[in-house]
């Protein structure tokens, strides 16, 4: 199980397409799917309540994302379980742990501190340490993000900002990422593989993934069958 990570126009999204095209083996993104997890959004919304009233009285303006971030952690668990039965040898996240982990980060600074949202973080953190098997960090110059930002169709929080608006707001997520992998591959279990893509084709940053992914296939295999898995 990989994640593929990196700051808004960084291609991802190009990365995952080409991937699926070439590899149906490998599940490339999951969405959480928000009616057949109705039950247990529910729940989460019950058991988030410390979450609501921290919010609320700090930043309140980020009470939802907050709260979509810190569900969507628990509820992928399921879409995980569920994808991982099926005939895919590895799965490629595109908006999972590091992602929601990052945003929390960046918005409600949730890293740190001793509120009871930077220990669900820290908690979060932990577990999916023990999931992950790999992150893949791509990157590119702040310049370029921002020319591919301005340049998509889709809208972006940041589209019409200005140059130094833009390049704090890569810089945050930049930093936020770098921070969580590098807690997670702290132990040495979660490999790390870091992209440059300023001038990088499409097709050659899918190649390089999908080897990430099957030398850490292999690794993975490899240490179950010495556990006896």
């Amino acid at each position: 199980m990989v994640e593929l990570v990196g700051p808004a126009g960084v291609g991802k999204t190009g990365v995952l397409r080409a991937i699926a095209q070439r590899d149906p083996t490998i599940r490339a993104g999951i969405r959480v799917d928000r009616l057949r997890r109705l039950p247990e959004v529910m729940w989460q919304g019950v058991h988030l309540t410390p979450a609501m009233i921290e919010t609320l009285f700090t930043e309140p303006r980020w009470l939802w994302p907050s709260l979509r971030h810190l569900g969507r952690l628990r509820t992928l668990w399921g879409e995980l379980e569920r994808v991982r039965a099926s005939r895919y040898r590895a799965i490629l996240l595109d908006e999972g742990p590091v992602f929601s982990l990052g945003r929390l980060s960046v918005f409600q600074h949730a890293s740190g501190g001793p509120g009871w949202l930077a220990r669900r973080w820290s908690e979060e953190l932990k577990q999916w340490a023990q999931v992950l098997d790999g992150v893949v960090f791509l990157d590119a110059d702040n310049e370029v993000l921002a020319e591919r930002i301005r340049k998509r169709p889709k809208m972006h929080e940041v589209k019409d900002a200005s140059d130094q608006a833009v390049f704090r707001f890569l810089d945050r997520y930049r930093t936020a990422y770098r921070d969580i992998a590098n807690r997670l591959s702290a132990d040495g279990r979660v490999q790390i593989l870091r992209l440059e893509t300023t001038a990088a084709q499409v097709d050659q940053i899918a190649a390089d993934v999908r080897t990430a992914v099957n030398v850490w296939g292999a690794q993975v295999v490899a240490g179950n069958a010495q556990r006896g898995m």
